[in-house]
């Protein structure tokens, strides 16, 4: 807001015919001297902006310490009241403020009138002068307010100086530039204050002797004390010696200290203005709310392909065996203690490892799997633990973070286990024991918290007997086992998984046909003993379901049934068995042999593209593909 104080009635009645033009608030008032004081200490107090004249606005300024934006004196109004003594011999003097008495005596000595100006720098200097001017021949007094007020006793023309609308307009138009100036930087800084006070972060700044000058609400709250300006921050934070730290410009990062009772990570920044120190600003996050972030970040960055995406429930089992195995993993999954988990191969060991996760309480952690066995050492060594920039040639830039690291706040699943070089077995037990890891090529040690669970296809007692197992390590991994039992083993999952598989296949294919099992094929799949287990159950189903579209029912049975037979999972032959009077198939893999029934259903279509895709039931563009183009004539 603006305030205009005005000397006299007419002045305010000028300002307030233009005051309408502005788009600021600006309110005027009639007030001379003493008499406007009260409105202008509560203008200022207000933060409004003054506007005054003369010795109105020296009296506002010199008493309450603000600045005032002054009216100057219509010079047209003092060149019509000179101009009738121009190439007189009468005397004019003019009395009153520097403001008014300055220009009048040049205008006077430009024009050749005699003058007498008397200043004054306070009103009770104004009687004096009068006085003075009563002892002299004085024809004209040229004063302001309280100049003409004063010397009515004087036998002299009076005239009192007045301000016209362009000095009224100039004087409002300055207030009003500061005006906007003023709300721009107000609104600046309510938002950043809202910053701020918005930020989850508690920041506080200190001046150069550690003397709290600023502190958020965040901050405010972690000292449980929201009103700490003017307090020493040594009081508060004693293990931070801030008079020093701000003396040497020195800043400090992620140092843990105590604030009234909370555990915090402090940040320090000196603030150095032109090459000197003059305080500091210090951050304060408190150590549970980077607990959490950092493990939403984990989980950001790497979550994707790092997630478990199975549960128990997605176990297809009829077998009181495996349900037993399950109850047992759910009760291991409320616990956080490692684990081993003991199948052949093929029994779905990592399926179950992330049931064991999806029900933990580090469920909302990552889950990270790493096969043991796939791996030279020192390629499984920097996956597991990392690396620095230069740790070795061909070092990713940047570095690499291990996956042990991936997994901070879940789990990783170390699958074939038994099979860890004996000397990643010393580097794996102190990762157990000591819950940190090291990069290769590093000195600095990273904390993690991770749940180990571990697989084999090999009781580890018996490798610890043989020496290719630590015992140290088998013990630390071995709190608690889970055995898996094969599938020969629980028979009444055979056909159950069997159906499943080929629906999935079926679903992913876009195919609504409905799965029947031949009863020839139903009793080979019973009778199997199946070495490589569910995986390879799963590897018959496709193979099935994939011949089904090209063969009939018994046909895919009998390929399925035959492949069994020979034991071999990827080579399938079949007898002398014939498609009309043509050899159907031969010993090849599954791609090779549908290829020849490609081939040969082309043949009897008399290599006709649409029937033979009509028939195979896929698109013309697909059939060329799996032809060949050399095969089209």
């Amino acid at each position: 807001m603006i305030l205009l104080i005005a000397p006299y009635a007419k002045m305010k009645q000028l300002a307030d015919s233009v005051i309408p033009n502005y788009d600021v608030q600006i309110n005027s008032i009639i007030g001379d001297l003493g008499s406007a004081m009260d409105s202008a200490r509560q203008a200022a107090a207000e933060g409004s902006i003054i506007v005054s004249r003369g010795g109105t606005a020296k009296l506002i300024h010199d008493t309450l310490g603000v600045d005032v934006i002054e009216i100057g004196i219509s010079q047209y109004e003092l060149l019509r009241i000179l101009k009738p003594y121009i190439h007189t011999k009468k005397r004019i003097a003019v009395v009153g403020f520097r403001s008014l008495t300055d220009p009048a005596e040049k205008l006077c000595h430009i024009l050749g009138i005699s003058v007498v100006a008397l200043p004054v720098d306070h009103e009770s200097e104004i009687s004096a002068q009068i006085q003075t001017l009563s002892r002299m021949n004085i024809d004209c007094l040229i004063g302001d307010m309280i100049a003409i007020r004063s010397a009515k006793g004087i036998s002299a023309d009076l005239h009192l100086i007045e301000s016209d609308i362009d000095a009224i307009t100039e004087a409002l138009d300055k207030a009003a530039v500061v005006a906007r100036s003023i709300w721009l930087r107000r609104e600046s800084d309510l938002k950043i204050r809202a910053v701020f006070n918005t930020v989850q972060e508690g920041i506080i700044s200190v001046d150069r002797n550690g003397i709290i000058d600023q502190i958020n609400s965040k901050a405010g709250e972690m000292m449980r004390s929201p009103n700490l300006r003017g307090k020493s921050m040594n009081t508060i934070i004693s293990d931070l010696d801030l008079p020093q730290m701000v003396r040497e410009s020195r800043d400090s990062f992620g140092k843990v200290v105590e604030a009234n009772g909370n555990r915090a990570v402090a940040n320090f920044t000196p603030i150095v203005l032109h090459g000197k120190p003059e305080g500091a600003v210090i951050v304060l996050q408190e150590v549970g709310k980077i607990q959490d972030l950092e493990k939403k970040v984990r989980k950001q960055l790497f979550a994707k392909g790092l997630i478990a995406k199975h549960h128990f429930e997605d176990v297809v089992t009829d077998a009181p065996s495996m349900k037993e195995c399950l109850a047992v993993a759910r009760q291991y999954a409320l616990t956080t203690s490692n684990i081993v988990i003991y199948g052949e191969t093929g029994t779905g060991k990592e399926l179950i490892a992330q049931g064991i996760h999806n029900e933990s309480p580090a469920r909302e952690g990552p889950f990270v799997a790493i096969n043991c066995g796939a791996l030279p050492p020192s390629l499984l060594e920097s996956e597991l633990f990392g690396y620095v920039e230069g740790a070795f040639t061909g070092a990713v830039k940047g570095g690499k973070a291990g996956l042990f690291e991936l997994a901070h706040g879940g789990t990783i699943f170390l699958d074939e286990i038994n099979e860890l070089d004996f000397q990643l077995q010393s580097k794996l037990l102190r990762v157990l024991q000591e819950r940190e890891v090291m990069r290769i090529g590093d000195t600095k040690i990273i904390p993690v918290s991770v749940r180990v669970i571990a697989a084999s296809n090999v009781m580890l007692r018996e490798e610890v007997e043989k020496g290719r197992f630590r015992k140290d390590l088998f013990y630390r991994l071995n709190v608690l086992d889970l055995k898996i039992p094969p599938l020969r083993q629980r028979k009444e999952d055979i056909l159950a998984l069997f159906r499943h598989f080929c629906m999935e296949c079926a679903v992913r294919s876009n195919s609504n046909t409905t799965v029947s099992i031949p009863k020839k094929l139903a009793q080979h799949l019973m009778d199997y003993s199946w070495p490589g287990n569910v995986r390879e159950l799963e590897n018959a189903a496709e193979k099935y379901m994939v011949l089904r579209r090209l063969l009939n029912e018994d046909q895919s049975a009998d390929i399925v049934r035959d492949a069994l037979r020979d034991g071999k999972q990827n080579v399938l032959s079949m007898d002398n068995t014939s498609m009309g009077n043509t050899p159907l198939l031969s010993k090849g893999t599954l791609i090779e042999i549908e290829r020849r029934i490609i081939h040969l259903i082309f043949e009897e279509e008399g290599c006709n593209v649409s029937r033979t895709a009509r028939r195979l039931g896929i698109d013309r563009q697909t059939l060329r593909k799996k032809l060949g183009d050399t095969a089209i004539r």
